[in-house]
């Protein structure tokens, strides 16, 4: 059978990355480093086959995928079933001000439970399961190439956890670094992780 392999490309850094705010849905532009970090990752992507570009439709992410798909020829579509999470209240908060005023729902955000959702925010599960379908339907569209998505460090985590074989979806801890890249293939329904977390093009950038 045909398979569609995925590149997916965290988005760069953003001002509220940096000092440790919660984003989820909130609309934070990129930094100047993060459209350095992007530019960086053109570059490394530009000598791949990519045959269709897509975005979250979130200004961070879509930058990234405007800057990466200018040397490919290739213009992005949004989409935002490709999302971050949704953190509802928590958006805009660092983590240590989320264990104060919210302690008791910290402690099970930190358990890591994806049947969690923070106040007006979404489960891990209900994240994957939006991500999963798009990305699902992605690959059916392009059998047989190389497609590149911009997207978000939590969908990213739940996506890997889940072809990884975690029945809770994200119990492992992985760090997603700005503008890392993560290469996965699609065959049908069964997914496989070829590589996370590639990074080399980052190399020697001053943030």
């Amino acid at each position: 059978m045909e398979s569609t392999r995925i590149l997916l490309v965290r988005h760069g850094e953003t001002d509220w990355n940096a000092t440790g705010r919660i984003q989820g849905h909130s609309d934070t532009p990129l930094n100047g480093a993060g459209r350095i970090q992007a530019r960086r990752a053109a570059r490394q992507l530009a000598r791949e086959p990519i045959r269709a570009l897509y975005s979250s439709d979130l200004a961070r992410a879509f930058e990234t995928a405007t800057i990466i798909g200018a040397p490919l020829g290739l213009t992005a579509v949004a989409s935002p079933q490709l999302r971050e999470r949704q953190y509802g209240a928590w958006e805009g908060l660092t983590a240590a001000e989320i264990q104060v005023r919210y302690p008791e729902q910290f402690a099970m955000w930190r358990a890591r439970s994806t049947d969690f959702a923070p106040p007006q925010g979404e489960t891990g599960s209900e994240l994957l399961t939006r991500a999963l379908a798009e990305l699902q339907t992605i690959a059916q569209r392009h059998l047989a190439e190389m497609v590149l998505v911009v997207t978000h460090g939590g969908l990213c985590n739940v996506l890997i956890n889940r072809i990884l074989g975690n029945a809770d979806g994200e119990q492992r801890e992985f760090s997603f670094g700005n503008a890392s890249i993560h290469r996965v293939d699609v065959t049908a329904d069964q997914w496989s992780v070829i590589s996370m977390n590639e990074m080399a093009h980052l190399q020697d950038i001053e943030c």
